[in-house]
């Protein structure tokens, strides 16, 4: 048989697209290509402060896409100076050919059954969806993870790991709004993939098995239930020959079947939500709980050992000219009590929206994010108690006047944000504050293809480390010729900073040019040039920059 018996199915298999309906074949054109080839050239120059970047340098780079039959064959490379890198599918590709309720998946893929269980992590092997009538059958079987190929320069900067394998399925009824799922799955880690001569492979072989369970209701033409479980089995040690020593009574009885030992430990994941959805008004409620260290082999990563409880609701009033919603929700960890000490967070957020439909609008937002430390296993250090909260509050108000051709828009933003810090002993060293007001006004005419926009800022940044102000105005000039084949930008930016009280200049300016004489032809020009000028300072550089970017790039 032959070595490589997956580039064999994807030559049988090559005239299915990715996710193709086979019963559209004849739609489907024989053979197209798209994509780019580009070259980009970049020119740096700096004074006052010491370079970071070369002065010159030049990108070459191609992307192509060959579609045989809707099956898609995606090339790349890039050469920059002396290096060349390049990619192409058949280290990596896959294929999902469909037909009316039959859905294949062969090659580098991924499946979702549910968020605690398989979700979305990538193998390569082999993959089925079947949804004939009102069941709801999957499984795929694969490698999860391939043996990491030791440094032979430096093995000790290797990060080892082992080829793991595993299997997974799904058993369900209902539809894509009402249906009930059992999930299975199980991943270990192959032996074979083991060096035990190896002195620095400290890596013990794992293995993991999941039960899951997903389903939602639709309770009523507003109500929605959806709940997600899962009881993982964890084992850090499948050579171990000691009995599994775990007390559950629903977990004794997989000792034998599952083959547990004494290094298997199980934890639990449960995510629950009532949705009522009224049209003009909603309102929900979320439970969620992960234990600690909980872990899936089919999913990458789970923030771990959280209990949450949240409430959201937004509401529309005259005729959808107000819009308000928002949530609020409660969160600890330390579920087992086995920490030293355990946090409580309060999350809450409000966003308030009107739009008179004519010239006013207004949206305005605020976000207050508090955590509180308390004891847990041990008494709690006072002088080092982690309580803070972090505040942001938004008011953007705007008026836009429309008349013809001509667009004219005048916008204010303030934006405020504070981290408090509620304990004395480390609110000095640890509060941030900071507070941005933008006043804008902006031109549109559409005939002339032309835009304007000039405004005024304020920022200001304080802590006990740094205070920064920062006050100036910024122009901006737009303009198309040649029914859009050219475009110009330039902008201009002066702002007078006060760093540290130090004195000085902020100041920016740009020039931006795109050419497209032919769809497939498009040339582009960009230069910025930075200028901070503290020239009284003697802690602060004072330096110039300058970027220049040209590029052509010519599409397939």
């Amino acid at each position: 048989m032959s070595r490589y018996p997956l580039i064999t199915i994807f030559l049988l298999l090559c005239i299915f697209s990715n996710a193709q309906d086979l019963s559209m074949l004849k739609k489907e054109k024989p053979f197209t290509m798209r994509g780019s080839l580009s070259s980009t050239a970049n020119i740096y120059s700096i004074s006052g402060k010491e370079s970071t970047r070369d002065p010159f340098n030049y990108l070459i780079a191609g992307n192509v896409d060959i579609s045989v039959y809707g099956l898609h064959l995606p090339f790349s490379f890039m050469y920059s100076g002396q290096n060349i890198s390049y990619a192409q599918p058949f280290n990596r590709f896959g294929i999902s050919p469909q037909y009316k309720w039959i859905k294949a998946h062969l090659g580098y893929r991924s499946m979702n059954f549910s968020s605690y269980t398989l979700a979305g992590h990538s193998f390569l092997g082999a993959g089925v969806e079947l949804t004939p009538g009102v069941l709801r059958l999957a499984g795929v079987y694969g490698r999860f993870k391939q043996k990491t190929i030791p440094n032979s320069t430096n093995p000790l900067d290797t990060l080892y790991a082992p080829t793991r394998k595993g299997y997974s399925f799904k058993v369900g009824v209902g539809s894509n709004t009402n249906y009930f799922d059992l999930i299975f799955l199980k991943i270990a880690d192959d032996s074979l993939s083991f060096d035990l001569s190896n002195p620095n492979q400290m890596k013990l072989p794992e293995s993991n098995m999941v039960f899951g369970i997903h389903f939602q209701f639709k309770l009523s033409k507003k109500l929605v239930w959806e709940t997600e479980g899962a009881l993982s089995l964890l084992t850090k040690n499948m050579n171990d020959q000691l009995l599994s020593d775990i007390t559950e009574p629903i977990i004794k009885r997989m000792n034998e079947t599952f083959g547990l030992n004494s290094s298997s430990e199980y934890s639990t994941a449960w995510n629950s939500s009532l949705m009522y959805n009224a049209g003009i008004y909603s309102i929900g409620l979320q439970y969620r709980r992960i234990s600690p260290n909980y872990q899936s082999f089919g999913a990458y990563y789970f923030n771990t050992d959280i209990e949450n409880f949240t409430v959201k609701g937004k509401f529309t009033a005259f005729k959808r000219k107000i819009s308000v919603n928002g949530n609020l929700g409660l969160q600890r960890d330390n579920l087992k009590n086995n920490k030293a000490s355990s946090s409580v967070r309060v999350i809450s957020m409000i966003n308030a929206n009107y739009n008179s439909g004519k010239v006013f609008s207004l949206n305005t937002s605020y976000s207050d994010y508090s955590i509180n430390q308390r004891a847990g296993r041990l008494p709690l250090n006072d002088t080092i108690k982690l309580y803070q909260t972090n505040r942001s509050i938004t008011i953007m108000p705007m008026l836009t006047f429309n008349k013809g051709q001509l667009q004219q828009v005048v916008q204010l933003n303030a934006m405020l944000t504070d981290m408090i810090d509620h304990n004395p002993n480390t609110a000095l060293n640890s509060e941030v504050s900071s507070r941005v007001i933008m006043l804008n006004y902006f031109l549109n005419h559409s005939k002339l293809e032309a835009t304007f926009m000039t405004g005024i800022n304020y920022t200001t940044m304080s802590s006990a480390f740094m205070n920064q102000a920062l006050y100036g105005l910024t122009t901006d000039v737009g303009k198309s010729f040649f029914s859009g084949k050219l475009n110009s930008n330039i902008s201009i930016s002066v702002n007078k900073s006060e760093y540290q009280n130090e004195p000085g200049w902020v100041n920016s300016g740009s020039l931006m040019l795109t050419f497209r004489p032919h769809k497939k032809h498009s040339f582009k020009m960009n230069i910025i040039h930075i200028m901070n000028n503290y020239p009284n300072s003697s802690t602060v550089k004072s330096f110039r920059e300058t970027k220049s970017l040209f590029s052509y790039v010519y599409r397939l």
